[in-house]
């Protein structure tokens, strides 16, 4: 839709201008190809079924996208020699780009939620099992249709007529349903047939893309978690070389930005530039990171606290770095010396995860691999500044220690970069 928003502005400007729109002049001004890669990056955060089912929630992702968009183009055209980039086609790709973009995103919703694309479940568990579970449904899976819910002790000639009449696709096995032997052989035998059979679990996890910790069982993390582990650790040496690599260009952003950071901060709160905190890594061996100073001095002077919404203990300057993300920009000498990855989940402070690991369950599964820069559970929520909150997060890092790879990572990255951008954190 963006690389058919250039070439529609380019059309509409070439009638305003009485150019002939041949391939000439679309070469000539094959400068404006370059917005496509930009609108997508700003529209990475937006890639969330939440804010897909959401048509306020996506109209304030395009009119962010659009005003990022703006002001940077705006920057380089008065930075640009004269004639380079013109006005009115960057005015038309955005207007252009945000109604395809919607069109797009409306008919894409429209074919996955109805006839054929929509798979069709049939659910064996307790009825306030199912009843939760169609909600979760309704809410977040528009493709899946829950055509029957039936329970663990129904016999085998009405589970055959179920799948048989409905053209069942998926059956879905409730918290600790206790099968009956009459079931077992027709679950065997539609599992032979192409049906899949599934824990109502493994449907959590694949629909809210997070490891909902209240249906996992006591021994998880010492039965399930770690053969998932094992099977991913085969990339460590792969996922390390990456690190190295994005920590030099970080480190060369880091250089670029410090000078500017640190004269803003000594002006407007004072020294110290940087901050040191310590946070615990792999296996609980404890670091210092580093970030750049971003509340007023002394802002601890009764203790470790959480950072709320419109912490006023927040700087001016410290706000905008946090909004961007670039407080955490020095880290990448963090991800340099190994004490952390580019992508993995945040490191906690010592006094915050002691606490946690009292109050939530398998909380301590996060110090199973390298944390990260950034992460699953930075993309997807704001800062955690409650215990709520980091039940919450830990539910994304458990998704992303099963499920890391490289292109997993990459995806992260994007993210996060749309999140900077858009200057989305807080």
């Amino acid at each position: 839709m963006a690389c058919v928003a250039v070439l529609a502005s380019l059309w509409i400007w070439s009638l305003t201008t009485g150019f002939p729109f041949d391939t000439a002049f679309v070469r000539k001004w094959a400068i404006f190809a370059g917005l496509v890669p930009v609108w997508v990056l700003l529209l990475a955060p937006a890639r969330r079924l939440r804010v897909g089912l959401s048509l306020d929630l996506t109209w304030r992702a395009l009119f962010v996208a659009a005003a990022s968009v703006a002001a940077a183009y705006l920057v380089a055209y008065f930075y640009a020699p004269r004639a380079v980039l013109p006005r009115l086609p960057a005015l038309y790709f955005l207007w252009e780009a945000a109604l395809l973009t919607l069109a797009w995103r409306l008919c894409y919703l429209y074919a996955l939620s109805r006839g054929l694309f929509r798979r069709r479940a049939l659910v064996i568990s307790s009825a306030s099992a199912a009843t939760s579970f169609a909600d979760l449904l309704r809410a977040y899976a528009p493709d899946v249709e829950l055509v029957a819910s039936i329970d663990p002790g129904t016999t085998e000639d009405v589970l055959d007529d179920l799948v048989r009449t409905h053209g069942v696709a998926e059956v879905i096995l409730g918290p600790r349903a206790t099968l009956t032997s009459a079931l077992m052989p027709a679950l065997l035998r539609w599992q032979e047939r192409g049906v899949e059979v599934v824990p109502m679990t493994t449907e959590h996890e694949h629909v809210l893309m997070r490891v909902p910790i209240a249906d996992l069982e006591p021994d998880w993390m010492f039965t399930s978690l770690p053969e998932w582990v094992r099977a991913r650790d085969a990339s460590r040496a792969a996922k390390r070389l990456v690190d190295i690599l994005c920590g030099l260009v970080g480190l060369v952003v880091l250089l670029v930005a410090t000078p500017v950071v640190a004269l803003l901060t000594v002006v407007t709160s004072g020294r110290p530039v940087f901050y040191r905190q310590r946070r615990l890594g792999p296996g609980g061996r404890d670091f210092d990171v580093l970030k750049f100073r971003t509340m007023v001095q002394g802002a601890e002077a009764e203790g470790p606290r959480w950072a709320g919404k419109d912490d006023p203990r927040v700087t001016r300057v410290g706000r905008w770095l946090r909004r961007s993300r670039l407080d955490e920009l020095p880290q990448v000498l963090n991800v340099l010396r190994g004490d952390m990855s580019m992508v993995g989940p945040r490191p906690e402070r010592p006094e915050f995860a002691e606490l946690l690991e009292r109050q939530i369950p398998f909380y301590r599964t996060r110090l199973m691999v390298r944390p990260g820069l950034t992460g699953w559970a930075q993309v997807n929520m704001p800062y955690g500044d409650s215990v709520e909150g980091a039940a919450l997060k830990l539910e994304y890092d458990l998704y992303y220690i099963k499920h890391r790879s490289l292109l997993f990572d990459l995806w992260i990255v994007l993210r996060t970069a749309g999140t900077v951008f858009a200057m989305g954190g807080r």
